[in-house]
């Protein structure tokens, strides 16, 4: 192996800058969707992702299949998918007209069953 193929300790503190930049206020939107809605019982569990600066990918994991359907039948969902936008934008990631969030809902019970309790193995 080369030499020059090997990151130097400063590749990696730019590679970890660039990480956080990209990441910025994405933990606070999923603990404030958290607070919301797990402790009103209605959520399970929910991670989002940044795809590029502008385009992000939620996953909203309710704890019984079921749910599914009854949250998209009572407007839970487009509830959460509102919020969700809500606390982008209050992040100071962009407002609703520019970003972009591809959602995926899911249950707990799914996670068991498919995946072992691994949400790791489910998101990948």
């Amino acid at each position: 192996m080369r030499e020059k193929s090997i990151p130097s300790d400063e590749d990696f503190a730019r590679a970890s800058t660039a990480l956080k930049k990209r990441s910025r206020g994405l933990s606070q939107v999923r603990d404030k969707i958290l607070a919301r809605f797990q402790d009103a019982g209605v959520l399970h569990e929910f991670f989002i992702l940044d795809c590029s600066e502008l385009s992000f990918r939620a996953y909203v994991f309710y704890r019984w299949k079921r749910q599914l359907e009854e949250a998209e039948e009572s407007g839970l969902a487009d509830e959460i998918r509102k919020t969700v936008f809500e606390e982008l934008e209050g992040a100071g990631r962009g407002d609703r007209r520019s970003v972009q969030v591809d959602f995926e809902f899911d249950s707990h019970e799914h996670v068991e069953q498919e995946y072992g309790g691994d949400y790791y193995n489910r998101l990948r």
